[in-house]
């Protein structure tokens, strides 16, 4: 007996000479007559013609091979060939929920007859070139490219067929991508053609035909319009694309005599002669700096590990934080490391590591504003005006550093000012009012509310207040100075020493590395040889398991014909005595007549 492995069917299939005409070919669905392979355990039948097909086809129709699949017989689908139902078997891209028609599928495929007609992966039928387009003068004879929407002239070649009213210029039929990466979409986008497709597309909400560029697995699609508008790197274009927003942004000169609106991403009005991007429809702006300057990639220091990429957030959600600042991220864009989750301000971004403290390895950075952050060394809320390591989380009061004098003279105020404790006991109503949160306290310089428990300097004789912000401009030369004169000795230190102290730490650091890579490589090799035996274990295991197969297969069949040799013998048995058991009766019978 022939005995075939058939990549449609778990099991071997067995050679039948004449196939039995009541039972339909699970390929096909049509009657069984002929040769024929089947397995009888799990009623599965199938022409010899139709176990002939090849596995896997290519078509021009579609970029991804196609396989061939037997579908159940409750599923219904449309072949994207030529748009008519099919059932039973198809050629099908399981990624992008595409079939065709077996019969479709393995037809010819037709041969361009010079440029006159060709084959195009844009549409289904054959595509023939228009020759009288100096002809179509009147504007119901007019038409227009499907891909670029623009006027099909004379001075341009030109494809169509008119049957479904399709034309192309040439240079987008050779320059449509059949295959892209987009920003609104994780997934790559795969370019489909399809005779009866109708959708909404995700990028402008408008229904789209024909063609789209389309995730199967996810069921998103964009039309061809939306897929190909220039993005945020194209600079001067009038409509952009932008990842924070699914609809196109068109670019306005001037939005003077407009309501009020807000950049999404820096929160400022965008007004006066600086361009702005939008999406009028979604009362979504952007100033033009901000949709197209900044940055899509940045290496910074606060995060040496990986790089930052622009990214979107949503405007009703703060539930990030920058990792610099620790504010929430109320505007729509800042940088992140997803890997890391870790965020920064687009105007943190801008900071960069400028000034020594002497107990800390790294630079420090100046931030004006924090949020939940606290002091190292004295150990109290820090959020004006406090020196941070982003990287080792370190923080100190801009007045805690040593370099920062504890009197300074400031020209809004005839009296030195003396670094002080806050608040002071005329500021409260009580003892217990030190800690209510609810009470206001003020700055004599900008007038305006200051944090109660960050230390102040103060002019005791005048009950003058400056916070560290408020006299800024006094305290920084003292830490850009603090780079080359941090220490007590008032000497200069030459390029020579400043060159070999780097050395120095260089050289340590190299040596630390060196240590735990020397520790990492025996854990690493020990890893890279467990793998290696786990896919040797794996290949073993599908080879056995392979080998199982007609075997498992082979020892069921002789089970189920044991099972029915047996019913058979006993069949026979009970008929046996039945007939001695009925052989008397009949003789008495016939006695008595």
């Amino acid at each position: 007996m022939d005995i075939i492995k058939h990549f449609l069917h778990r099991h071997p299939l067995s050679f039948i000479q004449n196939g039995k005409e009541d039972l339909f070919c699970s390929r096909c669905q049509k009657h069984l007559s002929g040769p024929t392979y089947g397995c009888s355990k799990c009623k599965f039948f199938i022409h010899d013609h139709c176990a002939e097909l090849p596995p896997k086809i290519e078509n021009f129709l579609h970029p991804c091979p196609l396989f061939l699949k037997v579908l159940p017989l409750v599923v219904v689908y449309k072949c994207n060939l030529c748009a008519e139902t099919g059932a039973g078997s198809s050629y099908r891209c399981e990624e992008c929920n595409f079939d065709i028609h077996v019969e479709c599928a393995l037809k010819p495929a037709m041969k361009s007859e010079g440029e006159e007609l060709i084959q195009h992966f844009t549409h289904w039928h054959p595509l023939t070139l228009l020759v009288h387009l100096k002809n179509m003068e009147m504007e119901e004879d007019r038409v227009f490219c499907f891909i670029c929407e623009k006027l099909c002239s004379a001075s341009a070649t030109a494809y169509g067929c008119k049957q479904c009213n399709f034309f192309l210029h040439k240079s987008c039929m050779t320059s449509i991508p059949r295959k892209i990466n987009h920003f609104f979409h994780p997934c790559p986008l795969i370019l489909l053609t399809s005779p009866f497709s109708s959708y909404i597309c995700g990028g402008c909400d408008e229904r789209g035909s024909a063609l789209s560029f389309s995730c199967g697995r996810c069921r998103y699609q964009l039309d061809v319009k939306c897929a190909l508008l220039p993005t945020v790197k194209s600079e001067g274009s009038k409509l952009i694309q932008h990842f924070s927003h699914q609809h196109p942004l068109a670019l306005r000169e001037n939005m003077d005599g407009t309501a009020e609106v807000r950049c999404k991403a820096c929160g400022e009005i965008c007004l006066g002669p600086s361009s702005t991007y939008g999406c009028s429809r979604c009362n979504f702006f952007f100033h033009r700096s901000c949709a197209v300057e900044l940055p899509q990639e940045i290496y910074h220091p606060f995060h040496p590990k990986h790089p930052l990429t622009l990214s979107s957030f949503p405007s009703y959600e703060f539930d990030y934080y920058c990792s610099a600042c620790g504010s929430d991220v109320r505007s729509m864009l800042a940088y992140r490391c997803k890997k890391c989750e870790f965020t920064l301000h687009k105007d943190c971004a801008k900071l960069k590591p400028s000034f020594k403290y002497e107990p800390h390895p790294h630079l420090l950075t100046l931030f004006n504003k924090t949020d939940g952050i606290s002091c190292d060394i004295c150990f109290k809320k820090a959020n004006n005006f406090c020196l941070r390591c982003v990287v080792c989380r370190f923080s100190i009061h801009l007045y805690c550093h040593p370099s920062v004098p504890k009197t300074i003279s400031f020209k809004r105020h005839i009296h030195p000012l003396t670094l002080t404790k806050s608040p002071f006991d005329y500021e409260l109503n009580s003892p217990e009012e030190a800690y209510n949160i609810d009470d206001d306290f003020y700055c004599d310089v900008c007038e305006e509310k200051r944090d109660k428990e960050n230390d102040v300097y103060y002019c005791e004789r005048c009950r003058f207040i400056a916070e560290a912000r408020c006299v800024i401009s006094v305290l920084l030369p003292f830490l850009t100075m603090s780079e080359d004169q941090s220490t007590t000795s008032s000497r200069t230190i030459s390029t020579d020493e400043e060159n070999s102290a780097a050395d120095s730490m260089l050289a340590k650091l190299d040596e630390e590395i060196a240590k735990h890579t020397e520790k990492a490589k025996p854990l690493k090799v020990e890893i890279e040889s467990l793998k290696v035996l786990i896919q040797k274990l794996q290949a073993r295991l599908k080879e056995l398991e392979a080998k199982l197969e007609p075997i498992a297969w082979g020892l069921n069949k002789l089970e189920d014909d044991r099972f029915l040799y047996i019913y058979e013998l006993e069949h026979r048995m009970k008929e046996k005595q039945y007939s001695v058991e009925a052989s008397p009766s009949e003789g008495l019978y016939a006695n008595q007549s």
